[in-house]
């Protein structure tokens, strides 16, 4: 063993030695609990509030997650919003008025229960009248912001 790791262990044992001497010493026994029972509290302190922050920040993750996703299908309805626009046979730019009220044209035109004495007639109003809805539906959002008719 070298001179140093010598060292090293004499020193061990002469920290090990100080330390059970000076816990034999009622006074100082008390003493190093008391601040044992100081030292845990603050730990179990510290380890709540850094959950709770570890929480509170995954909790802002999350709403600034949720809206970058809003944000990004009010990009993609911006980008797909010349198809709606057609759709409902209105110009870009309309306001939601006419938005509303072309949808409610087309929907007089296009409604399946008008085709109800044929049937392929009847499945392609269907098919038409989704089209229709999806373009009103997608409209809406993008003019107003909002996700459906619930969202404020």
């Amino acid at each position: 063993m070298s001179f140093l790791g010598r060292a090293r262990r004499i020193g061990e044992q002469a920290a090990r030695s100080a330390y059970d001497a000076a816990m034999r010493q009622p006074e100082i026994r008390r003493r190093v609990e008391s601040a044992k029972v100081v030292l845990d509290e603050a730990r179990d302190v510290f380890e709540h509030r850094f959950e709770q922050a570890e929480a509170d920040l995954w909790t802002w993750i999350q709403r600034l997650q949720a809206e970058a996703e809003r944000v990004q299908r009010q990009v993609h309805r911006a980008q797909s919003a010349h198809h709606h626009y057609d759709v409902l046979g209105v110009k870009p730019g309309a306001t939601i008025e006419e938005v509303k009220s072309a949808w409610r044209q087309q929907m007089r035109h296009n409604h399946p229960d008008r085709f109800a004495h044929d049937a392929k007639a009847e499945a392609a109003a269907h098919e038409r009248a989704l089209e229709i809805n999806e373009a009103y539906r997608e409209l809406t959002a993008l003019l107003t912001g909002r996700e459906n008719r619930r969202a404020r």
